[in-house]
């Protein structure tokens, strides 16, 4: 059953992001579909930080691309459709580390 498959990858991602991003983001808890909308803290670029990201072996859809007037550039899209759940952990996982590294290097910023 698709809703069951897509339900624990769904679940899968919410955990993750739980337990490896930090506690400045936030994120959507979608009830259906196939992304999460995710929001850093404001300053943070995610269109460049993707290359960081692609060498760790993630990917995400910078928030920029949902905007026509340039805004968006904290928020990411996730998709949660295709990967495993054992996938979408370790991605998540990755990431986590990638937005952890990006947030300590900005000057005066404390992780939480």
């Amino acid at each position: 059953n698709f809703c069951e498959l897509y339900t624990a990858r769904r679940d899968a991602m919410l955990e993750s992001l739980d337990a490896y991003f930090p506690k400045s983001a936030t994120w959507t808890k979608p009830a259906g579909g196939f992304y999460v909308w995710v929001t850093l803290p404001e300053g943070v670029d995610t269109k460049a930080m993707m290359p960081k990201a692609i060498a760790a072996k993630v990917a995400y859809v910078p928030g920029t691309a949902f905007y026509a007037d340039g805004l968006g550039s904290w928020s990411m899209r996730l998709s949660y459709c295709h990967p495993t759940p054992e996938r979408i952990r370790e991605g998540v996982k990755a990431l986590g580390a990638v937005v952890k590294k990006e947030l300590s290097s900005r000057a005066g910023y404390q992780l939480n």
